[in-house]
């Protein structure tokens, strides 16, 4: 059944979602949520670590490197949109694809995954937009890393009525029954499952003499034409791409072939890296490296906090007990008095300060943000740092290009997607489609 391979294919992707979600929260900041038992209880990190009077500190080191690598790709991406020809370069404007590509560049580099629909809107326009792989699905033993073995493809949308209606809506009967629908649901936005699903259909070729022509239709409709019984006709199956959209209860509301001349799906699909399915994004290689950062920091913090200093050190009954508190400010004023009862033995009061021993964190955090430049291929050079002041301008320009080379596989993929996009675009440039599209 139709819902059950869409629930199928969402469900093999829970754990990319899962993923998904986590490099995202590295990307931003939120780098103490992953889950932990700690005595039984499950918590995050950050909860266990404040739970122990403690501050979870972070140097959020994965923004920066996903900015320096966009940085890179959108001077990429401007050098590729110069050579286009002037129906690209027209689409482009009209669909602000420049800064679609760079945000969905972002989200390659975090999820691994970019998802473009391209279609055409109800003015008649060819239209390119950006699908969020949080809610976008596949068949499950998709291989290609193009998405070039789908058969099944779809994305869930949060509607409201307005655009429900503008969506669904034909007669005044079917807008009375999403008023209902939609009122039941407390007035807020219903969800709608757009499947998209390869099938196999028989059809028939049909040879008119009488007027030259070729005929090709549906088997069912040759069998209900008798008139064209008594031509030569040939029996055959035929691929064809379907679209179906269910609501919430999995009634399909509307169905239909592809309305577009290529008579497939409407998604273009990346997925990087993607091997046997599996998907590992950029950003998931050096989680790694920031988490240990992020401990290091955490543990050199906690260091100086558990060292003493300037703890007052007073001798037994040479203050009153109840005068601890005006020692105590005194103490830490220029100028203080503090008048104190001496010991016979001649012990006065005094500080302590505790010097903090090398426990060699400095050498550790150098070797962790050598280790992240090394795993993500972005040097101090692509960030715009020097090494030293006397540094030439030849080596620097070299360390440049020495970096771009090790991101060139994940760059050059990215720019495959977006010639897959303006290809996939192209195709709907036919104007009897863009005429007819409703």
């Amino acid at each position: 059944m139709l819902i059950n391979d869409a629930l199928n294919a969402w469900g093999s992707l829970a754990n990319f979602r899962h993923k998904r979600e986590r490099q995202k929260n590295y990307t931003f900041g939120r780098q103490w949520e992953d889950r932990i038992v700690a005595d039984g209880v499950e918590m995050t990190e950050r909860e266990l670590i404040l739970r122990e009077g403690q501050t979870p500190l972070q140097n959020n080191l994965i923004r920066r490197i996903v900015r320096n690598v966009l940085g890179v790709f959108r001077k990429r991406l401007r050098e590729k949109i110069e050579r286009w020809n002037d129906d690209y370069t027209d689409l482009t404007a009209r669909n602000q694809l420049y800064e679609k590509f760079s945000r969905s560049m972002e989200e390659f580099l975090i999820s691994g995954v970019a998802v473009f629909k391209c279609g055409c809107t109800g003015e008649r326009e060819v239209r390119c937009e950006p699908v969020n792989p949080f809610y976008f699905f596949y068949n499950q033993d998709t291989l290609d890393a193009g998405g070039g073995d789908f058969t099944l493809a779809g994305e869930i949308h949060s509607l409201s009525l307005e655009d429900y209606c503008k969506a669904f809506v034909r007669t005044r009967e079917e807008y009375k029954e999403a008023h209902r629908m939609f009122r039941e649901n407390g007035g807020g936005r219903r969800k709608v499952v757009e499947v998209w699903r390869k099938e196999m259909r028989e059809r028939r070729m049909i040879w008119n003499t009488d007027e030259g022509v070729l005929l090709i239709m549906d088997e069912h409709r040759w069998r209900c034409e008798s008139r064209l019984h008594g031509y030569a006709s040939r029996w055959e199956m035929e691929e064809v791409w379907r679209y179906y959209f269910l609501n919430e209860e999995g009634e399909v509301i509307r169905e239909g072939d592809s309305p577009y001349p290529h008579k497939g799906h409407p998604y273009v699909f990346r997925a990087y890296s993607f091997l046997d399915g599996e998907i590992n994004s950029f950003v998931s290689d050096i989680i790694d490296q920031q988490r240990y950062t992020n401990r290091l920091i955490t543990l050199y913090d906690w260091y100086i906090h558990s060292s003493a200093k300037g703890v007052l050190l007073m001798p037994e009954g040479s203050v009153d007990a109840d005068k601890m508190e005006y020692v105590a400010d005194q103490w830490s004023r220029m100028n203080g008095v503090i008048v104190y009862k001496p010991q016979n033995d001649g012990t006065e009061p005094h500080q302590i300060m505790g010097g903090t021993q090398n426990i060699a964190i400095t050498d550790l955090l150098n070797i962790q943000l050598k280790m992240l430049e090394d795993v993500s291929g972005v040097n101090g050079a692509l960030q715009g740092n020097l090494a030293t002041n006397s540094m030439s301008g030849t080596l620097y320009s070299q360390q440049t290009e020495n970096s771009i080379m090790a991101l060139a596989d994940i760059l050059d993929s990215f720019c495959a997607f977006v010639s897959d996009v303006m290809e996939k675009a192209s195709q709907l440039f036919d104007s009897s489609f863009v005429k007819d599209a409703k």
